[in-house]
């Protein structure tokens, strides 16, 4: 046995019923345990049809969204204009957390932004049982604080609370995947102590239905191909195998 415990997890479900399909797949024929799910998102309710019946195999998180990270893909709060202290001129969300800072956001208004999210995704269906950020949002000052208390509130683990305690870590020498994903991963994990570690991955895949959404100042498709390369990380076979060849294990936040 490795001695290792991967907490493997999908983030960004309900961005786009793509990445939800492949988040599926990266799941009933892959490695992912633990599913992150942006409430904002145009495709959140596609995500229930198409990930709520996953059952108890899968852990389901609030990936606290405060940022819309696409170009031409843009989404806003939920609480409308109780969130002027955090959105653009034209109401959706900024696109990084630096342009976030910067606006100096209401927190009460954005705890109430984080409640209302929450509050969608219980009422979707979905078991809610871990809290983390969408791109780090936690580093805006005294937000982390306030999502701690707030996990605590709701009886959700949080990831931060998690790595602050010591009891998960990166992975050592992690690198996106390139060419060949799974076995790419596979020959990291081969160099890993034993040890709980969190691996995340945004699946998606790069037909045309997908690959017309850009990133600010990067060309059109580019991402595409990234998140179809994280998606095999979490499912070609050779990752597949060697998590069961070699006895590592899979786990939910929960089981941490």
């Amino acid at each position: 046995m490795s001695g290792i415990r991967l907490v493997t997890r999908a983030d960004d479900a309900g961005m786009h019923a793509v990445a939800n399909r492949a988040i599926r797949e990266s799941v009933t024929e892959g490695i992912v345990r633990n599913v992150s799910l942006m409430a904002p998102a145009p495709a959140i309710r596609n995500a229930y049809q198409v990930l709520g019946d996953l059952g108890d195999g899968v852990a389901f998180g609030l990936h606290v969204t405060l940022t819309a990270e696409w170009e031409n893909l843009r989404w806003a709060p939920l609480i409308g204009d109780a969130a002027s202290s955090f959105v653009r001129a034209d109401g959706s969300m900024h696109f990084d957390v630096e342009s976030l800072e910067s606006t100096a956001p209401d927190l009460d208004a954005v705890m109430q932004e984080v409640a209302a999210q929450l509050d969608l995704l219980r009422n979707l269906g979905f078991p809610i049982t871990y809290i983390d950020e969408h791109m780090g949002i936690g580093r805006v000052p005294g937000l982390a604080e306030r999502l701690l208390a707030f996990a605590d509130e709701h009886g959700l683990i949080a990831n931060r609370r998690l790595f602050d305690a010591g009891a998960l870590a990166r992975l050592p020498g992690f690198q996106m995947p390139t060419e060949h994903p799974g076995t790419e991963m596979a020959d990291q994990l081969a160099t890993v102590p034993a040890g709980t570690y969190l691996l995340v991955g945004h699946p998606a895949t790069k037909d045309e239905e997908f690959a017309r959404f850009k990133l600010p100042g990067r060309p059109v498709g580019e991402e595409a191909i990234n998140r179809n390369r994280q998606r095999r990380m979490f499912m070609d076979i050779e990752i597949v195998d060697y998590c069961e060849n070699v006895g590592i294990e899979l786990c939910r936040y929960c089981d941490v």
